[in-house]
């Protein structure tokens, strides 16, 4: 038999974007997910946004952008909700302590006009913080990309460096990988990161209270991870669901990895045709580099009239902004009565020239643990990873070649609890113990890694996606190498494994 559970929870939407504003009372239902991009399928180059979906009551129009007489019309009309904080905290069974199941921004919420049958409502769709820098956009200077080479950054630090420059506070590990060129060109900082990760076994995501997080491909060996958080038996569940999946399965796994060296001096850019600006007037150009810059020198110029009469004196070219692919201009003509045509007009300095691209195969025959079982098959499967510019040496393209390879050369066993009583302190990356007696003859260990779930009147539920635990570190039990706590050598009490 057992008990009812009380859940209690909260909602808080910033309207104003500064003060959050309780509308607990008006929640009808909540949903969403916690997702992260596992271990397994970091080859993909994108990572996960999670959503939230809330339903409110609106008897009194209190959420109607076209309602002038409703109380948050200064703060909704025309669009106004979009991206606003919000945030939604769950406690069970009474407790103090509420735990955030979902930090993020509002989209535009839909309202819904009231029937007979059904009163007004409205949905409001919510991304996670993520969704703030995903239409963020982003230019690395020279200087920073310099900064970060001499250095030695790991990606770590360069994916908390982006996210500081946007105003966020990121919690990130040490990294793995040193990425000798990191550089952004008018691209998404999400995206960007996420490719960073992508190059590095990583992950980038926000977790539910809201904070900015970078994994690096050790995570999971370390504390709080070697540790079962709880234990899912029949009685936790209404339903288990073990997957072998051969959607990922692969005993070749190739990467490639694309240097970066500095080149000799040469000219960056120049103009397919003249520049003309008119008498009197300023014109703003973009000088977009034929390929990315360590060094740029001043523009260099000279100017003439229609007729070929030198007015260089009359013009001034000015830079207001240089970044690693490109560097912005300012053009002033002086001149009261002629145009400034700009012949010649360059930009010189030294580029980042790419070297010959090279490639790094791991097989199951040669590096793995699953040789038999292909070979008994008869087949081979084969998956490449190329164009990832944060791949930049063969040692970094080995290794993710062998941790790829490791993970795809047996079928994947996943699990699907549907109906867990939800748990709000329950999150992405925790270790789980499963232990269903009727389908496995003894439990096994996982790590979760999706938590869709749903919030009513009536309570509080989870479906979980967890990743078997066994062939994502096949040596953890024995730990692997720790400098400073661990000798080289072939055996002794202090000797572990190399992590790839």
């Amino acid at each position: 038999f057992l008990m009812p559970r009380t859940i209690l929870y909260r909602l808080y939407i910033s309207w104003d974007g500064t003060t959050p504003v309780a509308e607990t009372t008006r929640l009808l239902q909540a949903s969403g997910e916690n997702r992260l991009t596992s271990p397994d399928a970091i080859a993909a180059g994108r990572g996960i946004v999670d959503r939230c979906t809330l339903e409110l009551d609106n008897r009194d129009g209190r959420y109607s952008p076209l309602n002038s007489s409703g109380a948050l019309y200064a703060n909704i009309q025309a669009g106004g909700a979009y991206n606003r904080p919000m945030y939604l905290e769950v406690s069970i069974d009474g407790g103090s302590n509420y735990y955030r199941v979902f930090t993020g921004v509002i989209k535009i919420p839909q309202e819904t006009t009231p029937t007979p049958s059904k009163p007004a409502t409205v949905t409001i769709d919510c991304r996670s913080r993520d969704e703030l820098l995903l239409g963020r956009r982003m230019s690395t200077t020279l200087a920073d990309m310099r900064m970060m080479n001499a250095a030695g950054w790991t990606e770590a630090q360069v994916a908390e460096y982006w996210v500081q420059q946007t105003g966020g506070t990121p919690t990130v590990d040490d990294g793995v990988f040193v990425i000798s060129w990191p550089w952004m060109d008018d691209e998404s900082v999400l995206e960007e990161i996420w490719a960073l990760a992508s190059a590095t076994g990583g992950r980038f995501y926000c977790d539910p209270d809201g904070t900015f997080r970078y994994e690096d491909m050790t995570h999971w060996l370390k504390s709080p991870h070697t540790v079962s958080q709880e234990t899912f038996t029949r009685a936790d569940f209404a339903e288990l669901q073990p997957v072998y999946s051969d959607a990922e399965l692969y005993n070749s796994v190739a990467v490639e990895a694309s240097a970066r060296m500095v080149g000799a001096h040469d000219l960056l850019w120049e103009p397919d045709e003249p520049v003309t600006v008119p008498p009197g007037a300023t014109k703003t150009i973009t000088a977009r580099y034929r390929q990315p810059a360590y060094s740029v020198e001043a523009p260099t110029w000279k100017a003439a009239t229609a007729g070929g009469i030198d007015i260089t004196s009359s013009v001034t070219v000015t830079v207001t902004a240089s970044y690693v692919q490109r560097m912005e201009l300012s053009i002033a003509n002086a001149h009261a009565t002629e145009a400034a045509y700009l012949h010649p007009f360059n930009i010189g300095g030294v580029a980042l020239t790419g070297g010959p691209t090279q490639e790094e195969t791991r097989t199951s025959a040669a590096n793995g643990s699953n040789s038999a079982w292909w070979t008994s098959r008869g087949t081979t499967r084969s998956k490449a990873l190329r164009g990832n510019a944060y791949i930049q040496t063969r040692a970094q393209a080995g290794t993710l070649a062998h941790f790829l390879l490791r993970r795809s050369e047996a079928p994947r066993l996943t699990y699907r609890l549907k109906g867990c009583p939800g748990k709000s302190s329950r999150r992405c990356g925790d270790l789980v113990t499963i232990n269903d007696t009727a389908i496995m003859s003894s439990s096994r260990t996982a790590f979760i890694t999706g938590i869709s779930w749903r919030l009513t009147v009536n309570g509080f539920t989870q479906d979980i996606e967890a990743m078997d635990a066994a062939n994502y570190a096949p040596y953890q039990s024995e730990g692997y190498f720790i400098i400073g706590t661990n000798k080289l050598g072939a055996s002794g009490s202090l000797t572990a494994r190399i992590w790839y």
